[in-house]
Formats: structure tokens, sequence, C-alpha cells
């Protein structure tokens, strides 16, 4: 299981992106959309949120894994289902609960949940502090 992954295609959606001017796309990643394009998404945006299905350097038009049927800047992503997505715990995630934006853009954390739009997904596993990645359900929050 690696980052970016798609653990269950059923009932999944995963459409085409493109991604904002000037921005670099990690795989795994966290993402939403600005209305200028897709970008990492940061504790100040309020979604929806989205996994990038691949990694896009902007200054090349480089993507992978390649595609040949998307655009130059077009990346896929999943906007509902269950994917691996880059994770900074800062404190141990727990299966079943609701996990947030790190500090780090991109990443999620164990959610606190002191806010109602905190929450971008829900953990479909337990994952440590030192966890670099988290299986989570995408595409159930407002």
């Amino acid at each position: 299981m690696a980052v970016g992954d798609i653990i269950k295609d059923q009932n999944m959606i995963v459409e085409v992106f493109t991604v904002k001017a000037d921005e670099d796309i990690e795989l795994g990643e966290v993402v939403y959309n600005d209305g200028n394009g897709i970008l990492a998404a940061t504790t100040s945006v309020k979604g929806p949120y989205f996994l990038a299905l691949h990694k896009h350097t902007y200054a090349t038009s480089k993507t992978e894994p390649s595609d040949p049927a998307l655009a130059a800047h077009d990346i896929r992503c999943l906007v509902a289902g269950v994917g691996v997505a880059q994770a900074k715990p800062a404190s141990a995630t727990v299966n079943g609960c609701y996990v947030e934006l790190s500090t780090t853009a991109g990443e999620v954390t164990y959610s606190d949940a002191t806010l109602f739009s905190d929450p971008c997904g829900i953990a479909l596993q337990a994952v440590a502090t030192t966890g670099t990645s988290c299986k989570v359900l995408f595409g159930t929050f407002p």
C-alpha cells in the first residue's frame, strides 16, 4: 500500500482536474480547487477535498505515472472513494475517526473536530505518530 493507491474501486469517482499555474502536485496529496486549478490543500481552506492520483511538475509539464489521455497540466484525482493519502499525524490516528489537514499542506492528521469544517475524510486504518500515509474515505463531507 503506497500513497496515491486506490483501495476500493466500488462506487469510486475519479475526475480530471487542471493543476493551478506554477503549482507542483505530489502523488497522494490532498488537493482542492481554488477556482484557478488544483493545489495542495491547507488548513485555511474548506474543501471539497480530493486525492491526487498523479505527481505533476508544472515547470516541465511532467505527470507521473504518465497518461497520454491527459492534457498538459491535467491530472486524475479521487473525488469519492477510499485511497491512500500522505499523512503527518500530530497524534495517533484512530481507525474510523475523522482526519483533517495537518499543518503541512496536502497531508492529513487525526482530527480534533473542533469545527464542523475541519474533517476532510474518515481514517480507515490506525496510524501512529510516525506514520506517513493513511487509508482515507473521501467524498462524504459538505
